[in-house]
């Protein structure tokens, strides 16, 4: 009587096709899954963005005083400080009064108050280009409305999202390419 052999695993052909389909399949999946990774990335520093716009319009608001808004780096400086940033945009952070001597109408430990509590930086990914276009900065009032209308634009991947603000500090986001 012959006895039948019962096979317990892969010969190595079966092992060798199966190996072939992953790959194909890894193949066609590589690009979409770096595509979804750039949007991701895109997202997330769109998303900080508008969280930090409400969070510095609320604080505006609260304080009854002005509070900027600054992204982390801009397309001239990889590492823009919140003391650049109170540089730039709060008049009072560099104002002097006149006559001999000038003296700074803040002093150091004022400046510091003023970094920690009156000026919001948004850290924007390092693999997100900001357009050559998109704001850097926001003063926003002392009523939670915005010193101006300004359009941050991000870039990645050829896929773009914008957010703007208006005066009144009205958000809108919109997507596009670049």
């Amino acid at each position: 009587m012959q006895q039948i052999k019962i096979n317990h695993g892969f010969t190595l052909i079966e092992l060798m096709v199966t190996i072939a389909v992953m790959a194909i399949i890894a193949t066609i999946a590589a690009p979409s899954f770096g595509d979804m990774i750039a949007r991701q990335k895109l997202n997330t520093s769109t998303r900080d963005l508008m969280m930090a716009i409400n969070q510095a319009k609320s604080q505006a608001a609260l304080m009854k005083t002005t509070v900027a808004l600054c992204l982390s780096r801009t397309n001239s400086d990889d590492d823009f400080t919140k003391e650049e940033c109170a540089a730039a945009v709060i008049p009072e952070y560099t104002a002097t009064n006149p006559g001999p001597p000038v003296v700074p109408v803040l002093t150091e430990l004022k400046k510091e108050e003023v970094v920690k509590t009156r000026v919001i930086s948004v850290k924007i990914n390092s693999d997100v280009v900001i357009s050559s276009t998109s704001a850097s900065t926001l003063l926003f009032t002392d009523v939670g409305s915005a010193n101006s209308s300004e359009t941050f634009s991000f870039c990645k991947s050829g896929l773009q999202k914008s957010v703007s603000v208006t005066r009144l500090g009205i958000m809108s986001q919109t997507s596009g390419t670049c």
